[in-house]
């Protein structure tokens, strides 16, 4: 909380004290960053790893920066329109939030860029193509993580127009509790666990920056969810259907969320011991602490847990490097190449 008082500013909302944390914590420089620490320490130990040490850490590093580029896409065109809602509350302080959570979601965008570009050798990416048009990355497109992306993209689009709680509930669950919570998480403790054995020091010093300002993405969602659940159990009948709108979405993508966990881990055999059930537990306990803890919908997170297993025995026997070969190949039709 500030000490201060404003006059068109509401300085006791939980929106303007996290528009003060990202002025305090967000402002952040990834260059001023680059050039503190270097890339010469990151390329060294790159050089040093195997190949499937590469792949895994391109892997993990390509579907966050992919990830990366369409939270920061969304947040400019959609949440922003979103946060003038009539349904909601506090619309001022929320679009005030906004200015600076879709900033740091273009940094991170900015820093993974640029670091893979700077530090990877023969990067597999086809940025020339419009990744919500015509192609996105191979190792994304290859696996289920892209589909959340699109999913999202269009949850938090019609919630834009719509302007409706059930629709604005449907999009926060997508982008905050599953892309923001479980996905990035998830990532987050891969690139943890990854880090014992490829000791990157640029990468894991940028990572705690965005892991900060995620934390801050995720509280809003959080909240911005709790006050739709609040007025549906308060009986308003224009919330109701919100509860069951989040469980569904959740169920959506969740198989999607557990190609995303194989791709980094077992279809790479998982050199740097990441850890395929590290990931379903770790999944699991995000969605208790948020579904459940957070927002007090009763959510079985093992029913969680197993639609995980399911569709890891569905798709442990797919080929994923059979289906990147051959997205490379339309790729490179599509460029003309």
């Amino acid at each position: 909380m500030t000490r201060y008082r404003g006059n068109r500013l509401n300085t006791e909302s939980l929106w303007y004290g996290l528009y003060n944390k990202s002025i305090e914590l967000g402002m952040w420089n990834p260059e001023a960053l680059m050039d503190e620490i270097g890339f010469e320490e990151d390329k060294e130990i790159w050089q040093n790893l195997d190949d499937k040490e590469k792949e895994q850490v391109r892997r993990i590093l390509v579907a966050f920066l992919d990830g990366e580029f369409e939270v920061g896409d969304d947040a400019v065109h959609h949440l922003q329109t979103i946060m003038d809602a009539p349904c909601l509350e506090d619309n001022e302080m929320k679009q005030m939030y906004m200015t600076s959570f879709a900033l740091t979601e273009h940094k991170h965008t900015q820093f993974l860029d640029i670091y893979i570009e700077n530090v990877m050798d023969g990067f597999d990416d086809y940025t020339d193509l419009n990744p919500r048009g015509e192609a996105r990355v191979p190792i994304v497109e290859a696996t289920g993580v892209g589909e959340v992306y699109e999913h999202q993209g269009r949850l938090t689009a019609k919630a834009s127009e719509t302007h409706d709680p059930v629709d604005i509930a449907r999009a926060a669950a997508c982008y905050h509790l599953d892309v923001e919570g479980i996905l990035a998480r998830t990532g987050f403790f891969a690139i943890n666990k990854m880090s014992a054995n490829a000791p990157l020091p640029l990468l894991n010093r940028g990572f705690k920056f965005i892991s900060t300002d995620e934390g801050r993405h995720l509280t809003h969602g959080v909240r911005l969810l709790q006050e739709l659940l609040e007025k549906e159990r308060n009986g308003e009948p224009e919330y109701q259907g919100v509860g069951d709108a989040i469980v569904e979405v959740l169920n959506e993508d969740t198989p999607p969320m557990a190609e995303f966990a194989y791709m980094i881990t077992d279809s790479v055999d998982d050199p740097l011991d990441v850890g395929f059930s590290n990931l379903l537990m770790r999944g699991g306990e995000f969605v208790d602490g948020m579904y459940n803890e957070s927002l007090d919908l009763d959510y079985d997170s093992m029913e969680y847990v197993e639609r995980i297993r399911h569709r890891y025995q569905d798709i442990d026997d797919s080929e994923i490097q059979a289906d990147l070969e051959k997205l490379r190949e339309e790729y490179q039709v599509k460029r003309g190449a």
